[in-house]
């Protein structure tokens, strides 16, 4: 029995040494050093005392995998788009104030924070964060996750945090004294409200600006730093704060789809600021249209969903900022002065984000200084790009004033030797005028002395006939050549050459022929009117031969039984030129003037009507109205 009872003390140490192993590792031996707070005004960094697990393991598997818990080190975290890869980070918290305490982690694209408590071997959910989480799963609505830790004074606790997708190689989560997180929330809102505000005050500028004078620089900077605004939003927090009901796959797809927005809003201003459509380098168009397109295939995989291709713009983006640098110094170099500040304005969002590099990269741990650093340093862009623009447009400006005062001198030169040409021209076109005139006074005079003998040996003619008839035909063959006589003798006594006046000829003919056929000016009523001052000379001989005929025709056959002789002349404007003559005589028989045939001046009247383009119209109300109405067409072809 005893050799039995000792044959069996070995195994029983064995298993009691197994036993105690297991235990040790279930106990915070591995864990680092405990966080102890015990000044209520500092914030505590969990990052340096805390061990970490890269696993997907549920919570209430995490205590098979204790002992696999290393401390921290920012080289394990990867930088990545999805939400598989899961950290768990365990950190042990006593609190020596009187005050509780929070544990707050900066919305940093992180999908999920959950923070449980470990206590006897099991996890107890505690505060959820996150994208994936909506705000009423969250202990405050904030910008930041705040998560209150169950710790009472002088209580020490272990807890697990676990997070997925980080895009950066650190562990900002703070552990914050109520006191701290108070003083410390106030400015820290108050001076980020107010970057922001600055940020949106200058793109509403811009907008306002364009809206005056529709300059695209200032819309397309206006939307450009829009879209960095809101970027800079959702990368703070402040965007979920203010839109808390937005499902986690819009909030997914907008983490990665702004940034890549942003690049191609700034990508349109550099390249209109810049003017690269005039310019001749190869390498900067191409590269412009190279860089463009990726951007937009990394936009489309963005919005659809398809985060690792999204994720490639973070890859490029270094690329694309050498090479703007390099397109805004090349173009600096070609004399472009506005390129200068374009360069200083897009090297200060560069700073900040290679600063920033060393903290994403786990170099510098999280402080309120680099979570606002890029704020900072984009309000200060806005500021400068804005410069950019008004310089710009001043040297616009200037250059415009410079090539208006060249053009103006040139302009003036021009004008005065064009003034002098003219001037000389004027003098050369009034000496060839005056000649004209001379010529034309002259061929009318000569015109008028042929008429006038032609005239006169009609008259002779006439003197050695027998034959009434004959002599009438002569008579009136006589009249007609002195009416187109009349006209050349007004056209030589003007200076006009190829207008009469109107009145004076139609006063002149109808006084000729009322003294011609015996009548008296006081015993005959002559009324006239003319809304014509002048007449073209091609018009007005078929009209004064016309009105010859008429009036031939009236004094011969008219006026022989009338004691009171009345003619009436009208020239009037109704679309286009309307000759009327009336007399008091006892009118006319129409229907024989209708007939085909007839004296010489029946058929003379007829033709020089269609000659004119006109129509005319006879009626015998209250003695002989003659009417022609020549279309307003016709006269401008006259």
């Amino acid at each position: 029995m005893f050799l039995s009872n000792t044959g069996r003390r070995p195994n029983f140490v064995i298993r009691c040494f197994l036993i105690s192993l297991l235990l040790f590792r279930l106990t915070d031996t591995w864990a680092a050093e405990p966080l102890t707070v015990a000044d209520s005004k500092r914030i505590y960094a969990v990052a340096d005392h805390s061990d970490m697990l890269t696993s997907s393991v549920h919570a209430d598997q995490i205590g098979k995998h204790w002992s696999a818990f290393r401390p921290f080190d920012y080289h394990q975290v990867r930088i990545d788009v999805d939400t598989n890869n899961v950290y768990w980070f365990r950190f042990t918290v006593r609190n020596q104030t009187d005050e509780s305490l929070y544990l707050v982690v900066p919305t940093l694209g992180y999908a999920t924070v959950l923070l449980y408590e470990w206590s006897n071997g099991r996890t107890f959910p505690i505060g959820k964060g996150g994208l994936q989480a909506v705000m009423a799963e969250k202990y405050l609505p904030a910008s930041r996750d705040i998560m209150r830790l169950p710790l009472r004074p002088g209580q020490q606790k272990t807890y697990l945090l676990r997070m997925n997708r980080f895009d950066r190689k650190s562990l900002p989560a703070s552990i914050y004294p109520q006191y701290a997180l108070i003083r410390e929330s106030h400015p820290t809102d108050v001076i980020e409200g107010l970057l922001f505000g600055i940020l949106l005050a200058v793109v509403l500028y811009q907008l306002l600006i364009y809206a005056v004078t529709h300059e695209r620089d200032y819309l397309l900077l206006g939307g450009y730093l829009f879209a960095f605004t809101l970027q800079l939003a959702i990368f703070s927090g402040h965007f979920y704060e203010l839109f808390r009901d937005i499902p986690f796959w819009l909030n997914d797809r907008l983490f990665y789809a702004i940034p890549i927005m942003t690049a191609l809003l700034s990508f349109a201003f550099a390249y209109y600021f810049l003017r690269i459509k005039t310019r001749t380098d190869p390498i900067i168009r191409y590269g412009f249209r190279l860089l463009f397109g990726f951007f937009l295939i990394f936009l489309i995989a963005a919005v659809f969903g398809f985060g690792r291709i999204a994720v490639l713009y973070q890859n490029t983006t270094p690329l694309a900022a050498a090479f703007m640098l390099y397109t805004g110094t090349r173009i600096y170099r070609t004399g472009y002065k506005p390129a200068f500040l374009f360069l200083i304005a897009y090297s200060v969002p560069i700073f900040a984000i290679l600063y920033l590099s060393l903290y994403i990269y786990g170099i510098l741990t999280y402080s309120w200084l680099n979570h606002t650093m890029l704020l900072m340093s984009s309000d200060a862009h806005a500021i400068l790009f804005s410069i950019a623009i008004a310089y710009k447009i001043k040297t616009y400006k200037d250059e415009t004033e410079r090539l208006i005062v060249a053009q103006n001198i040139q302009l003036e030169q021009k004008v005065a030797e064009r003034t002098r040409e003219l001037a000389e021209d004027k003098i050369r076109i009034q000496e060839q005028s005056d000649q004209l005139k001379m010529v034309m006074k002259e061929l009318h005079h000569r015109v008028k002395n042929n008429l006038s003998i032609v005239s006169g040996l009609l008259s002779l003619q006439s003197n050695q006939l027998t034959d009434e008839q004959a002599i009438r035909a002569f008579q009136e063959g006589q009249q007609r050549i002195e009416v187109m006589s009349l006209i050349h003798q007004q056209l030589y006594k003007t200076d006009q050459i190829s207008t009469i006046d109107i009145r004076q000829y139609i006063r002149e003919l109808t006084a000729g022929l009322i003294h011609a056929y015996g009548f008296g000016e006081r015993s005959f009523d002559f009324q006239f009117h003319s809304d014509f001052d002048e007449l073209n000379i091609d018009l007005a001989i078929p009209l004064g031969l016309i009105l010859n005929e008429l009036l031939t025709n009236a004094f011969k056959y008219a006026y022989r039984a009338v004691d009171k002789p009345v003619l009436i002349i009208n020239l009037h404007k109704q679309a286009g030129l309307v000759l009327e003559v009336q007399d008091n005589g006892p009118g006319i028989d129409v229907s024989n003037w209708e007939r085909s045939g007839g004296s010489f001046g029946k058929r003379l009247i007829k033709g020089l009507s269609q000659q004119t383009g006109g129509e005319f119209t006879i009626d015998n109300t209250n003695g002989t109205r003659f009417q022609l109405h020549i279309p307003e067409s016709e006269l401008a072809l006259a």
